[in-house]
Formats: structure tokens, sequence, C-alpha cells
């Protein structure tokens, strides 16, 4: 039997080979299911982490507060643009209008301010809200939240009153706008206080403190105005 045995080859000894080990180009009839796909490339803005606080950054485009661009964390993913007019007895209503910026756009919610009246009038996704004062001598501004459940408000903080803080009734800190005073292009950022808040209950603590926010500067430039004329 042993004159008959094939001559001994180097390949009677090669190692198994096992079929993961086998590259796509050394066995081309192997199953492409068990290739691995890349991973597709994020399409949306990094998830939030639901124990740690979430900020928003607000951009101006340009020198006047007319456009703004609401991003994420990043600075670079946008997440809203707010459009806004004068807000004269003479500028079209609504006086600011937030928006989606994913496409197609959908409008989040809208404030209309009055002249002779300290209630603005807002809504979120369609749904009317009063924005009310809470008081002559106060600088609040309350509202009945439908994704929070509760009334919430908004309230000036700070030394030069240009942050604002958004609680509930328990006092519970929500949100807090900081102001960006010495920035041309930041209008300022809005801390949120985990990134559990999202969805409708981001979108009204969004367009609620971009009221506050503007209802902020309308009395600021009306101060100036008045103390201009007085001089």
């Amino acid at each position: 039997m042993a004159d008959n045995a094939p001559p001994y080859t180097e390949q009677q000894h090669l190692p198994v080979l096992y079929p993961e080990s086998i590259s796509s180009t050394s066995a081309p009839h192997a199953s492409s299911s068990k290739r691995k796909q890349p991973s597709p490339a994020p399409t949306g803005p990094p998830a939030p982490d639901y124990d740690t606080p979430r900020i928003l950054h607000i951009y101006r485009d340009g020198l006047t507060h007319r456009h703004m661009t609401i991003t994420d964390m990043d600075k670079s993913y946008p997440l809203y643009t707010i459009s806004q007019n004068s807000g004269s007895i003479f500028s079209s209503k609504p006086h600011m209008t937030i928006t989606s910026a994913s496409s197609p756009s959908t409008t989040i919610g809208t404030a209309t301010f009055h002249n002779w009246s300290r209630t603005i009038d807002l809504t979120f996704h369609s749904h009317p809200a009063s924005f009310d004062s809470e008081g002559i001598f106060t600088r609040a501004y309350a509202f009945d939240s439908p994704a929070f459940g509760e009334r919430l408000r908004w309230e000036c903080d700070g030394i030069w009153g240009a942050d604002l803080v958004l609680v509930n009734t328990k006092k519970e800190w929500i949100a807090r706008f900081d102001a960006s005073l010495f920035s041309i292009t930041k209008n300022g950022k809005i801390h949120v206080v985990n990134g559990s808040i999202r969805g409708e209950a981001l979108d009204e603590v969004v367009v609620s403190g971009c009221a506050m926010v503007q209802l902020e500067r309308r009395r600021r430039n009306n101060s100036a105005a008045a103390g201009a004329a007085s001089g």
C-alpha cells in the first residue's frame, strides 16, 4: 500500500480555513449575506443623553433678528428656523414663526404680540395657547403646556435680566436661556435640563422661550427709545 501512495505535497499539511476566515476574494462562492455591511451614515442629530443637559444654540442669519437658526449641541445640525418681523401694528401676523429645519419643513409654533395687551398669542402645532403676564410688576409669563400637562412659567434671571429660566409649578427648572450679549452672530443658547425632553415637549420649550426672548428684546428697545426721546 505504501508503494501506491501519492507523492507528498505541502498542501496536505495546510491549516483548515473556516468559512468566516475566507475572504471574498479567495472564496467568490461565499454567501454575500455573511459579508459585513458598512454602517449607514447618520442623517440626524446625535441621540440625546437622558442623564445630561442638552444645549441648543441660537444664531442670527445676519446682523438683524429677522431670521435665526437653532442648532443642536454640535452647533452644526439645524433643528429649527425662526422668521419674525418688527411686530408693529402694521406688521403681518403672526409676528414670529418657528419651523422645523427638516425637509419638508413644518410649522412648529407661532407668536403674536399685542401693543395694547400684555398677553402673547402662541400656537403649538396649530393648537392655540395663551402666554399670560404674571403681573404688572413682574417680568414673568406663564402658559398651560399640553406636552408637560401643567402650567409652565418663564421668568427673568441674572444681573442684567437678559437670562431667563423656565420652571414648573414645583419651581423645578426645565430650561434656561443664556443671552450672548456681546456676540454679533449668536443670540444665545437654551439649556434643557435633560435629553428626555424632546418631541412636542422640546417644541414648546423652544417656541415659548423664543417668544419670551423677543418680548424682552422689544421691552429693551422701547425703553431705549423712550430714554432717547426724553433726553
